[in-house]
């Protein structure tokens, strides 16, 4: 038998040590959902980060001088009670996820690839955000 290294019955098992970062990573990730506005909120700041792609300026009519405030105000997420009817908050949380792939920070820019799937593929955002199909 070697140091970390436990048999049960002649297999190996993983030290229960090598674990631990498993488990503090999906702990980090418990705890309340974030409200409607939040969400609503950062979907926009994502897609107004500049430099603008070209499907934000073509199917919601903004650019980057007046993108945040002008889809904050289309959306109602500049309400602090604004909550997601049409679309539902599970078809936004998907619609989003493509948003996400550079990075979960609000400061990483999405691709204007990614941006350009999410308006292809959630056409009922794109109306809730004040745009053309």
């Amino acid at each position: 038998m070697t140091v970390g290294h436990l048999t049960d019955a002649g297999r190996a098992t993983v030290p229960r040590v090598r674990a631990l970062p498993v488990v503090i990573v999906l702990l980090s990730c418990a705890g309340p959902e974030a409200p409607d506005v939040a969400v609503c909120r950062d979907i926009i700041t994502r897609v107004c980060l500049g430099p603008i792609c070209e499907p934000v300026t073509t199917k919601l009519g903004v650019d980057a001088t007046n993108c945040e405030a002008t889809l904050l105000m289309k959306s109602g997420c500049g309400n602090e009670s604004f909550a997601f009817t049409t679309p539902t908050r599970a078809q936004v949380l998907d619609c989003r996820v493509p948003l996400l792939r550079q990075g979960s920070s609000q400061k990483v820019k999405p691709s204007c690839a990614d941006v350009a799937e999410v308006f292809t593929d959630c056409p009922d955002l794109v109306r809730f955000l004040g745009g053309t199909r």
